[in-house]
């Protein structure tokens, strides 16, 4: 009996072990996030309807010499158009998507040098009316912090090599080498309000990608701020039969709130 016993309590010590490390392993892996969330929308209603939404996603994790990003952004608009036939007397609804975007990415860093890493990125896009399908980016690289103040203030440029796989809504297929350029500037101007410009950048073959995000915020409390950006993105190459406002680029100005988390 104390055998059986003995042997039931070490199963037990066993089990309580391995379920400490489980819940250490998947405290390693969720825990220590942070970041910031955005998100705005407008609502028209009248003669023309129209909706947009935009909402993006940051966060970060350092572990070690690790630095780990997740980022996403998702931007949505539709407008409808009512007219009346004033000689009929018939109405006419017409509503269209005009801005349809997905944005899913992830980078690694290791910092080697204090201010030097190796970076990776793997991102997804999507953007219908600006002809792409699916998007995807597999990019390796070195960056350099060129200029650190605090934790609030900083200005980074990456470069890498990598391949981009790209599958338009109408078209042919493009797969490419791609040469990329990043640069990321952030001042803290004063305990309360920052200014921002992110910049994304890579050029192949087919076709050349872009996207810069230009921003200014301000907190009204200790995790909530307003904040002002100007996003401008877009490909070279890509033309939508469908859309007549199709166009390289684009640009989007939002007025929401950031919420840390």
């Amino acid at each position: 009996m104390r055998k059986l016993t003995a042997a039931a309590a070490g199963a037990a010590l066993m089990l309580a072990g391995t379920a400490y490390a489980q819940t250490d392993a998947i405290n390693s892996i969720t825990g220590g996030w942070s970041g910031s969330a955005a998100f705005g929308t407008t609502i028209a209603r009248g003669d023309v309807e129209a909706d947009s939404t935009y909402g993006n996603i940051s966060l970060s994790k350092t572990a070690g010499k690790w630095e780990h990003l997740v980022f996403g952004s998702l931007l949505r608009g539709s407008s409808t158009v009512i007219t009346v036939n004033p000689v009929t007397g018939v109405s006419t609804v017409d509503t269209a998507d005009n801005a349809e975007r997905i944005l899913l990415g992830y980078q690694p860093k290791f910092y080697w040098r204090p201010r030097t890493y190796f970076f990776g990125i793997l991102d997804f896009e999507q953007d219908e009316p600006g002809n792409i399908d699916s998007s995807t980016r597999q990019i390796v690289g070195i960056g350099h912090k060129f200029w650190e103040r605090g934790e609030g203030s900083f200005f980074n440029g990456e470069v890498g090599i990598g391949n981009r796989s790209l599958e338009p809504v109408e078209g042919a297929n493009a797969d490419s080498g791609i040469l990329y350029l990043g640069l990321n500037y952030r001042n803290q101007i004063t305990e309360t309000s920052t200014f921002y410009s992110n910049l994304r950048a890579d050029f192949g073959d087919d076709n050349e990608s872009l996207d810069l995000n230009l921003g200014y915020s301000f907190k009204v409390s200790s995790r909530l701020a307003v904040n002002l950006s100007l996003l401008l993105y877009g490909n070279t190459g890509l033309e939508n039969l469908d859309n007549p406002l199709d166009t390289d680029f684009n640009q989007v100005f939002t007025a929401g709130l950031v919420f840390d988390i």
